[in-house]
């Protein structure tokens, strides 16, 4: 807690996570989907065994690392969470899976360094401080999980990129 100039208590913020920003040309997505609650870790990692065990199967593979894309769905924080592959092209999905494009983009990157069971800690850091508004951050939130090259499924370490959407400009939506 700190104080301000009158005396009253208010609480300190955590300072803001180190970002960079970058665009993303469009990106097509294939794999598995299911809508989660926060606090539903164990169940996101039961969706990632559904998935790895059908991965080969999505047509026109990229070949990196598999991505998280999840979709705030409202307030009460429900989210869409689909544990993909990126995509050349899109193409029709296999049966139980799905396929999703995000259009042109650009994103703040926030690095989660710890094991992949933490990650809880890192978005809680990025969107739970300050309001999204002042973060320029698209309402409701998108987000990517990029798993860096040298993560490991077995341990959850290596590292993973949280890329945050964020807001059209006034110009870009005018163009």
């Amino acid at each position: 807690m700190s104080q301000d100039h009158s005396g009253v208590a208010r609480p300190t913020l955590p300072e803001p996570l180190p970002y960079r920003l970058a665009r993303r040309d469009i990106i097509h997505l294939m794999g598995v989907e299911d809508c989660f609650t926060p606090g539903d870790g164990e169940k996101i990692g039961a969706l990632w065994k559904r998935f790895m065990l059908r991965h080969a199967e999505i047509p026109n593979p990229v070949n990196q690392p598999p991505v998280a894309l999840a979709r705030v769905l409202g307030p009460d924080n429900r989210f869409d969470y689909l544990c993909a592959m990126q995509m050349t092209d899109p193409a029709a999905p296999p049966e139980g899976m799905i396929q999703r494009s995000l259009p042109p983009a650009d994103y703040a990157v926030f690095r989660h360094a710890g094991p992949v069971t933490t990650i809880s800690r890192t978005y809680q850091l990025i969107f739970g401080a300050w309001p999204l508004v002042d973060r320029n951050f698209r309402i409701p939130p998108i987000f990517l999980e990029l798993f860096l090259p040298k993560f490991d499924p077995a341990t959850g370490e290596g590292g993973v990129e949280i890329w945050v959407m964020l807001q059209a400009s006034s110009a870009a939506s005018r163009a």
